[in-house]
Order: structure tokens, then C-alpha cells, then sequence
């Protein structure tokens, strides 16, 4: 009995509840309304909601392409124009300065004189060039002959000569040698050798006078002569004084064999 009751009780508070809330909800309304009837908007509708799906996009179209300009007519170019030369100003003529003009006194006639007419003169004759002959050539004139000695000394000096000329061929014989290549090519001759002696002893100059036409026997010759030499002492008679001697060898393979 008690929860009957207590439902009863419950469900009027409720009740009451919900009447207070309504009626507060019209009191208000109708103050809205009386405050502002023109504003009064209506009830609200049910609104409806619809998903729509979107069409798919357009392909888009192809962008037009520019037509290609039309090339234009060319232009010439205008006509290139001359330099026109610069005239340079002329210099303006300085004005002479005006002397002024002197009397010039006239000259009288002078007074001439006849004067006696000098013979022409006759030109010297110019020295005419004489003909170019062939160049100079130096000429070593020979030496002055000594004077003659006295007969006796000349035969002394004569003597002396053969004798030392005869010692020197002697002393030669010890250096003479026959060269093995004019052994081997059976070359002979006779070699001629002129010896100049000094005033002091000693060889001046040493010559082939008369050659064998073997230069190897030719030289032979000349250093067997002078290695005789020193081994013949001068006469007393050509000492201090320059001589010469003429000295020959003989070169024959038929004296080489029986040597």
C-alpha cells in the first residue's frame, strides 16, 4: 500500500513539474511576443539533410594555341647617311705691315774705262791617267858579293872547306841508314844537302838541294848530316865566320847488299 502510494506521489510531482515548465515557457513567450509582434518569426520546420554526390569534374579543354604570328614585311633599313666633312675655317692672311717707300736715288752712268782684252786662256791639259799595269810585286834584290879575298887566303879558305866538308861525309856514315819502306819499294837516288854554318859553330840552316824524288830518303839525308855535326870540330880558318857546304848521299840497294 505504501508503494502504491509513493508512485502516486511521484508521477503528480512530475506532473507538476512539467506543468511549471510549461507554463513559465508560455509566460515567456507571450512576453516575447507582446514585446515584438512584428518580429515574431515562425516555427521552425523540420529540416532534411542529403548527402548528394558530386558529379565527376569535366576533362578540361585544350588550352587554344596562339596562331603563329605572321611575320611582318621587314623593314629596310633607311639609306646610312655620309658624314659630311668638316670644313676647316682658313686662317685669315695676316695683313703686312706697309713700309714706307724710299726714295731710291737713281745711279748715274759710270764712266767706263777701255780695258785691254786678256788673251783667252788655254786650258792645262789634265794629267791622263796612266794604264794599271800588273800589281807590284816585292822584289828582294840579292845580296852584294863579298869582296875578293886576297888569292893566298881564298886558297886557304878553299882548302879548309874540302877538308871539313870531307870529315863531316866521313862522320855520316856512322847515322846512315837505308829506310825500310825504300828497301821494300826498291827505291834508290842521291840526296844533295846544303849546310849553312854560323859564325858562332852552330847550323844555320839545313836544305835539301838536289832531292833523290823520295822524301823518305831525302829526309834521311838530312838527319844523318846533322847528327855528324857536332862530331867534327871547324878549322881554325872558318872560325867566326858563315859558310856553307854542299853534302851528298848516296842511297843504292847494291851497296845496302854488300854492306
Amino acid at each position: 500500500m505504501s508503494a502504491v502510494m509513493y508512485n502516486d506521489q511521484d508521477r503528480a510531482f512530475h506532473y507538476a513539474v512539467l506543468f511549471s515548465i510549461a507554463l513559465h515557457g508560455v509566460l515567456l513567450f507571450g512576453l516575447s511576443a507582446l514585446r515584438d509582434p512584428e518580429n515574431r518569426a515562425l516555427a521552425p520546420g523540420p529540416i532534411v539533410a542529403r548527402l548528394v554526390q558530386p558529379a565527376p569534374p569535366a576533362a578540361p579543354a585544350a588550352a587554344p594555341q596562339p596562331e603563329p604570328a605572321k611575320p611582318s614585311a621587314q623593314e629596310k633599313p633607311p639609306p646610312a647617311v655620309k658624314p659630311v666633312p668638316s670644313v676647316k675655317p682658313r686662317p685669315l692672311a695676316k695683313p703686312e705691315a706697309k713700309t714706307p717707300a724710299r726714295a731710291v736715288p737713281t745711279p748715274s752712268a759710270p764712266v767706263t774705262e777701255p780695258v785691254a782684252e786678256a788673251p783667252p786662256s788655254v786650258p792645262a791639259p789634265s794629267a791622263v791617267p796612266a794604264p794599271a799595269g800588273p800589281p807590284a810585286v816585292a822584289r828582294i834584290e840579292p845580296a852584294p858579293a863579298p869582296a875578293a879575298a886576297p888569292p893566298g887566303a881564298e886558297a886557304f879558305d878553299a882548302g879548309s872547306l874540302a877538308q871539313y866538308r870531307l870529315q863531316l861525309i866521313s862522320a855520316a856514315r856512322k847515322y846512315k841508314r837505308y829506310p825500310r819502306a825504300a828497301m821494300d819499294n826498291n827505291w834508290e837516288g842521291d840526296v844533295v844537302v846544303r849546310m849553312v854554318i854560323g859564325a858562332n859553330g852552330m847550323i844555320s840552316a839545313l836544305s835539301v838541294k838536289s832531292s833523290s824524288g823520295y822524301q823518305v830518303l831525302d829526309q834521311q839525308a838530312l838527319e844523318m848530316f846533322k847528327r855528324a855535326k857536332p862530331l867534327v870540330q871547324i878549322p881554325p880558318a872558318l872560325r867566326g865566320k858563315e859558310f856553307s857546304i854542299e853534302l851528298r848521299a848516296i842511297y843504292s840497294l847494291k851497296d845496302q847488299e854488300s854492306s
